[in-house]
């Protein structure tokens, strides 16, 4: 069973992973990692589309995908992806799949070993219910857990690359992608 929950968790967070850190990523500093930022606009902003990922009979998460005006316009723009976890996977688990999905779209591996290092500072083990966001918003990349800000990325390629493991054409979830931009 620890195989299988390492393997959905790996899966899991290579879906929510192709956003990478540089070397030169900020994180938050002690006064703003942890709070809550209620008046962030991405909460308003309309869908773009919705996804189901399931394993087996498994669902692992739904994941909405927003943008300021319903419409996806790139990674380089403002927008959301809004994770909602219906399993528990822990840090380790999220942060391999993450690995995996990024080799899938060719990320070279020093970048990919930075990258990881950095997440790992921000992620938690998330629950079944917790809701992990990641909003791009005047180019500053933001991860939350429910409304709670877990850290800042000041790095694009990132947090571009992040939201590569589900936009790209590459992506190893070619129908979560389509139905995360709206064409079901």
């Amino acid at each position: 069973m620890k195989t299988v929950s390492s393997w959905l968790a790996g899966v899991a967070l290579s879906l929510f992973l192709v956003l990478g850190v540089s070397a030169n990523t900020q994180l938050d500093s002690p006064s703003t990692a942890g709070r809550s930022d209620a008046g962030h606009s991405w909460m308003q902003w309309p869908s773009v589309g919705q996804a189901r990922l399931k394993w087996g009979f498994w669902t692992l998460y739904d994941s909405e995908l927003r943008a300021p005006d319903g419409e996806f316009l790139g990674v380089e723009r403002d927008v959301a992806l809004v994770i909602h976890y219906r399993r528990n996977i822990d840090r380790a688990a999220l942060l391999q799949a993450t690995d995996k999905q990024w080799q899938h779209l060719g990320i070279d591996g020093e970048r990919r070993q930075r990258w990881l290092a950095r997440l790992a500072q921000l992620w938690p083990d998330v629950r079944k219910g917790d809701r992990l966001i990641f909003a791009i918003e005047s180019g500053q990349g933001r991860f939350y857990l429910e409304r709670t800000l877990l850290g800042t990325i000041d790095d694009p390629q990132l947090s571009q690359q992040f939201l590569q493991i589900w936009l790209s054409p590459d992506t190893a979830y070619p129908k979560l992608r389509r139905q995360l931009l709206g064409h079901s």
